[in-house]
């Protein structure tokens, strides 16, 4: 029977050599996931982002494609989970990640479209991401996202975004989920519904349309839901 000190030296190696096994599995995961950023790279999108001219390089392809390789993505993740980074700069990352139509993107945009703090924290983060969702057409995780936040989302400017979203995302599937906005008290609510069905383009919301083209009680709306049966084709059906 072995001292009782050997077998805590041994209860001891044992527990030792577990931990760093979890150390270097630990290691190896964060390797392959890509780690942390390097600094530069984060300093380097900053301020990149800092810069007056933002919006107008977010539409420059040649600009956006800068950012989307293994390093940047990571560090665009970095910018936009770390709450301690000024909201300005996370809602610029956060357009650019959308810009660049990086997959990998969307799980995270779609956790933070779906955080409930911040509605209150800060609106503007939540309508941006919902606007990045945007740029991913024809894919079934944004168009889940999407739809339940319209479903849910009380900020009329939320609600927007994530309409306008849906249309440029293009999906049928949205059209049932939109048509109860063609309802909505709010003009600019209504109105960007109008709009997404035409984007998406199917003739199911036809009805709905010359419904309001026909009575609603406001001109632009009721021209701007008769410009889309047109592009629908309904004027003939009517």
């Amino acid at each position: 029977m072995l001292h009782p000190e050997v077998n805590k030296q041994k209860n001891n190696m044992t527990v030792s050599r577990v931990r760093l096994s979890l150390i270097v599995l630990s290691a190896m995961l964060f390797a392959a996931s890509g780690g942390m950023a390097a600094s530069s790279d984060v300093d380097r999108i900053v301020t990149e982002l800092e810069g007056p001219d933002w919006q107008d390089s977010l539409s420059s392809s040649a600009w956006v494609a800068r950012f989307n390789n293994d390093s940047s993505f990571q560090a665009l993740t970095e910018l936009i989970s770390n709450k301690g980074i000024d909201w300005r700069i996370r809602i610029r990352a956060i357009r650019l990640m959308g810009e660049t139509g990086n997959p990998r993107g969307i799980s995270l945009l779609a956790r933070i479209l779906n955080d409930p703090v911040l509605n209150n924290d800060c609106p503007a983060i939540k309508w941006n991401t919902a606007t990045a969702l945007g740029n991913f057409r024809k894919d079934s995780t944004v168009l889940e996202t999407l739809i339940y936040t319209l479903k849910f989302e009380n900020n009329n400017v939320v609600r927007e975004a994530v309409i306008e979203s849906l249309g440029k995302v293009g999906d049928p599937r949205a059209v049932p989920s939109l048509l109860p906005a063609l309802l909505d008290g709010s003009f600019a609510i209504k109105f960007s519904a109008i709009k997404a069905l035409g984007e998406i383009g199917d003739p199911a919301a036809t009805p709905f349309l010359k419904r309001l083209s026909d009575n609603d009680s406001d001109p632009y709306i009721r021209n701007e839901a008769l410009a889309v049966l047109k592009k629908l084709g309904g004027k003939a059906q009517g």
